[in-house]
């Protein structure tokens, strides 16, 4: 997969391309009026599927307000979340959108909130050149990733971007934006004093050696002083100072940055890779946003959610649903051929035993009567009704609760877990015989046990009175007690 990240700058398309290892691929610029309204394929490769698209809004169209978070329980997270959301901002909910970050490490939320008519204008504006991104985010986290890729040991700093028609400036403190402000002054602005003093349009401007009446010199000063109210109002008290990083579109200045120092700024920070490559200054956002695209992590931001999930989205959402019901409707099929051979296997072995049973019967019988097979299920049907009716009038199948069965019930009854058995006898009193088929079975037993608990034998008796469990109720019941020491005897109910 790879990532693209869109910057509008005025009426140019910045972009990057990344792959998922973070190599940049290609960075360019496009001016908007140069690409046909049905054709974007400058942007991007053809099969755009493969492609994860990423915009941002601009930092002065979204608020950053953070609290404190403590909660540590993932279930009521989610629920603290939504409800502090939608209490946070002044603004109607129902025009706001938001996405939160959640600082574990320093139990703190961090919000980022703007309106649905900002996000509508943001779309607009790319699907007039038939772009519909897959995330959008906001320019000040673009370039919180820019910067915590290329300076990685700074935690803390101020951060001035130089746009074509804004600059944009970010307090950074434990890698994350804390406070953003826009400067309506950018580059074009600044290139067109030039053009009035001097009439030039190619040649790299030194700031720190133009002329101090020049209306170039004018802008510059104004930008400046802009630029250090708003570090003040970053930073109010006087003591508190941080190291300044400067990107944007640079090219047609040299010691921009050493003239945009002030009183609040300790040191001009550096990157070797950017002071080798300085046009990724130029890109700094689109290439964060591709970073950001990139890590899709607990800091990521997704301002397309809700109403404005993209189509992409939904398509995709769609093939891996059609995907999913042809593997259900293949396995489904699977299954019930399956089933249905394996069915017809055992029908086959069913039928031959079926075969076998009777031919064995008949020539055990005598019988020199040819079976004839019509239907293996009706001919079974019958079989079982014949082995049925037979059973009934075979009486020697036990129908009182065997030994294993009876012991079991006795060993588990809840009123002698407390009590010590010490003896237990079980007898066949009636039962069928050759001569007497139609005797009933008869079950006596005898137990005895053992309890210092007067309570517990009288519970047992008790239960035995009301013929609960195995108790034949129609029999007579016996019970004798001596010191600590019970014995009863009594019959089984017939269960089968």
């Amino acid at each position: 997969m790879k990532v693209i990240g869109i910057d509008l700058d005025s009426d140019v398309i910045n972009l990057s391309i990344m792959d998922k290892n973070k190599d940049l691929i290609s960075i360019k610029s496009l001016d908007i009026s140069d690409i046909p309204k049905n054709d974007v394929k400058e942007l991007y490769i053809s099969n755009k599927d493969k492609f994860l698209i990423t915009s941002a809004l601009e930092a002065s169209d979204v608020i950053i307000k953070d609290t404190d978070f403590s909660i540590k329980k993932s279930f009521f997270i989610k629920k603290a979340i939504k409800y502090l959301e939608e209490s946070i901002s002044t603004l109607d909910t129902d025009k706001t959108i938001i996405s939160t970050v959640y600082l574990k490490k320093d139990s703190k939320l961090k919000f980022f909130i703007t309106t649905k008519e900002m996000l509508n204008k943001h779309l607009c504006r790319l699907k007039h050149i038939n772009i519909d991104p897959d995330r959008v985010t906001s320019v000040s986290q673009a370039l919180i990733r820019f910067i915590n890729f290329y300076y990685r040991d700074i935690e803390s700093s101020f951060l001035i971007h130089l746009a074509k028609n804004k600059t944009t400036c970010i307090l950074i403190k434990n890698h994350q934006p804390v406070k953003t402000f826009s400067i309506k002054i950018g580059t074009n602005k600044l290139i067109e004093a030039d053009k009035t003093d001097r009439q030039l349009n190619n040649s790299q401007i030194d700031v720190l050696n133009i002329n101090s009446k020049s209306k170039l010199k004018t802008d510059l000063t104004h930008l400046k002083k802009e630029i250090e109210k708003v570090f003040i109002y970053f930073c109010p008290s006087k003591e508190e100072k941080h190291p300044l990083i400067v990107t944007g579109d640079l090219n047609s200045f040299s010691n921009l940055s050493e003239f945009l120092k002030n009183d609040k700024v300790t040191t001009l920070l550096k990157s070797p890779i950017l002071e080798k490559k300085l046009e990724y200054k130029k890109f700094a956002i689109c290439i964060g946003l591709s970073l950001d695209a990139l890590k899709k992590d607990s800091l990521s931001l997704q301002f397309r959610k809700d109403g404005y999930t993209p189509v992409k989205k939904f398509e995709n959402v769609g093939k891996k649903t059609l995907f999913f019901t042809f593997v259900v409707l293949a396995f489904t099929f699977l299954i019930y051929f399956g089933s249905d051979y394996f069915l017809k296997n055992k029908e086959s072995i069913l039928e031959q035993r079926l075969s076998f049973m009777k031919e064995a019967e008949n020539r055990y019988l005598g019988n020199k009567k040819k079976e004839i097979f019509t239907n293996f299920y009706a001919d079974l049907n019958k079989f079982e009704k014949k082995l049925e009716n037979e059973n009934k009038l075979f009486p020697y199948i036990l129908k009182v609760p065997n030994v294993s069965e009876t012991l079991n019930w006795l060993n588990n009854h809840k009123h002698l877990k407390e009590a010590e058995i010490t003896y237990i006898n079980y007898s066949l009193e009636n039962f069928p015989t050759f001569f007497t088929k139609t005797q009933a079975y008869v079950a006596k037993i005898e137990i005895e046990f053992k309890t210092k608990k007067p309570s517990i034998a009288r519970s047992f008796y008790d239960s035995l009175s009301k013929s609960d469990g195995l108790v034949n109720p129609n029999q007579k019941t016996s019970w004798k007690a001596k010191d600590n020491t019970y014995r009863a005897s009594f019959y089984l109910k017939n269960i089968k």
